[in-house]
């Protein structure tokens, strides 16, 4: 009767009889010499037969050990093909995704390539939403949105931190006394008007210039657009200056295509991913989960 003391031994027996040393079998099981030692023994022990003839120069397998060995091989390579069969129908599929366009844009696609260069057999549907992401209906697996992180019934991880701080093309920013509040009174503010959920049309750089000491710079005037892409678009073509968030604005900073005259602050809110519970126990919708996780907040 085999039982579960003998199940547990036959793998470090595996290993003993592939390399014919308890040294080099403890370095692949990650235990010491010792425990393949007394293991293999007990496990003779049990079986009621010797396994293995000790040598002064190593081991050799009896010929019962000869015969179990090709048995417990051929299994356990049965076990592992099996399991790595099931692993990758666990990980082939379609995630639904879904983003507001200025990050999917800006941050996330440019980055996706790798993501299916590990994962070859997943994938991922995309969304891009109009301007604030729709968490109802819930027909996503995974979200990312720009918030305060406050989703009823749903479960959501700080993904992001942010930064803000206005940008502008290079003929537009030259020859201005960006620390001057009278200077401001010629300048053109160009908005995302809806930067977050519930927020007022000027409050991004409502926001940005209480932080900076010019609260007495009037706020709302200006251009306005339902994304903070637009925005952005519309300052490099010199219509104005916009509020840029960090992660969205590396290369058109490093092209010199956009300047930024001031510095930056912590913005108040933060990219949030965003998911039913339970979620994460699907592994195709997990692995996404961390890799997401463990992107770079800059392009790389």
């Amino acid at each position: 009767m085999i039982n579960a003391q003998i199940l547990a031994a036959l793998r470090t027996f595996e290993a003993a009889s592939g390399a014919l040393s308890f040294t080099r079998a403890a370095a692949k099981l990650n235990v010491t010499t010792g425990a393949v030692s007394q293991q293999i023994k007990h496990l003779e022990s049990q079986l009621g037969f010797k396994l293995f003839d000790r040598l002064p120069r190593g081991l050799r397998l009896t010929a019962e050990g000869q015969q179990l060995y090709a048995v417990v091989h051929r299994c356990l390579l049965d076990l592992d093909s099996c399991v790595q069969r099931l692993q990758h129908q666990m990980l082939e599929g379609h995630i639904r995704f879904r983003s507001t366009p200025s990050l999917l844009f800006k941050w996330l696609v440019p980055r996706l390539h790798r993501f299916h260069a590990r994962y070859p057999d997943i994938h991922v549907e995309t969304f891009a939403e109009e301007a604030l992401l729709k968490t109802e209906p819930r027909d996503f697996d995974l979200a990312i949105d720009y918030s305060f992180g406050e989703y009823p019934e749903l479960e959501a991880e700080k993904l992001l931190p942010e930064i803000l701080f206005p940008v502008a093309s290079p003929d537009y920013a030259a020859g201005r006394d960006w620390r001057d509040p009278a200077a401001w009174q010629g300048l053109t503010l160009l908005h995302d008007s809806v930067p977050w959920r519930g927020a007022a049309r000027d409050a991004e750089w409502r926001y940005y210039l209480d932080q900076i000491g010019l609260g007495a710079v009037e706020s709302a005037r200006g251009h306005y657009f339902n994304r903070a892409d637009l925005a952005i678009e519309a300052a490099a073509a010199g219509l104005g200056v916009a509020l840029a968030r960090g992660s969205l604005i590396d290369s058109d900073l490093a092209s010199g295509r956009l300047v930024a005259p001031l510095p930056s602050v912590d913005a108040c809110c933060a990219y949030y991913l965003i998911y039913r519970p339970g979620a994460l126990d699907d592994v195709r919708i997990r692995v996404f989960f961390d890799w997401l996780r463990g992107l770079p907040e800059s392009a790389a």
